[in-house]
């Protein structure tokens, strides 16, 4: 059965020109237990989850160095690494954002549950083998990063990327990162968060999801440019550097709870109101 829908939260002057899937979606080709998954089991998920992390006690570390950027225009790239994944978009919901989610059947679930709390999807994930590569050779992935770059530069979006995903390997930046910096524009601001207490999943990133009532402190590093005319040996420094500046921020992340002399170095966090209402 296909889901016929014109819904569309977000306020694109062409979204057609992109060249990417947003919707509707198109329930056919899944097994019933994907379905289920979809009608069910995403929904239980996101207010699970949602609950947990309005529950908490949210402040952040480095709050004016989001505010300057968001100032200036322009949309800013909010790198993290895929542990955090569900730390960013519960930050970020109902704002702004836009991501990248594999054009498999696999980002199906990310994009429909993303759209429920108001932030866009495109479709593209670059292949696994390209991780090393000075281009983006997905055909999908390029649709989808030169996409995101339209949506920054003309429809006024943010962008978030999980900058070792969709599968890893764990800790390492790929290319996408910084090829959508260049073409963009945009500055780049790195992500970590420290979560007191969390629960750990099972998976290759060792994902961490909020547990009620907890204290998570979000971090925010940079900003991080590339210039236009980088050419690769520029871009794959700025690469590197910005690899070994987001290890160690993911490092003191995990010291922070345990670490009063480094609480004190990064200063006193800034509180911020918590708003989680997916659209289910």
């Amino acid at each position: 059965m296909t889901k016929k829908s014109t819904d569309f939260p977000w306020d694109i002057k062409d979204r057609e020109k992109y060249g990417v899937h947003f919707g509707p979606y198109d329930d056919s080709r899944f097994r019933p237990t994907r379905r289920l998954m979809f009608k069910i089991g995403v929904p239980f998920i996101m207010k699970m989850v949602g609950s947990f992390f309005t529950s908490s006690q949210v402040s952040v570390i480095g709050k004016d160095i989001e505010d300057e950027l968001i100032s200036r225009k322009g949309g800013v790239i909010y790198a993290h690494w895929h542990r955090y994944a569900s730390y960013y978009f519960m930050y970020v919901c109902h704002k702004r954002h836009v991501i990248m989610s594999s054009h498999k059947d696999s980002g199906e679930i990310g994009a429909r549950t993303m759209k429920s709390v108001g932030i866009l999807t495109v479709r593209g994930a670059p292949k696994r083998k390209s991780l090393r590569s000075d281009k983006i050779k997905d055909k999908k992935g390029k649709e989808a990063l030169t996409a995101m770059v339209g949506l920054i530069k003309n429809e006024g979006f943010h962008a978030g990327l999980t900058v070792d995903g969709p599968s890893g390997p764990a800790f390492v930046i790929k290319k996408g990162l910084i090829h959508l910096a260049k073409e963009s524009g945009s500055p780049i601001m790195a992500m970590s968060v420290a979560a007191k207490p969390h629960f750990t999943l099972p998976s290759w990133d060792r994902m961490w999801i909020p547990a009620p009532r907890s204290k998570i402190i979000y971090i925010f590093a940079g900003p991080f440019y590339v210039p236009k005319d980088a050419n690769n040996e520029k871009m794959e420094a700025i690469r590197v550097e910005i690899e070994e500046h987001m290890k160690m921020w993911a490092e003191k992340a995990q010291l922070y709870w345990k670490d009063a002399k480094l609480r004190e170095e990064l200063g006193k966090p800034v509180n911020i109101e918590t708003v989680f209402s997916p659209n289910l």
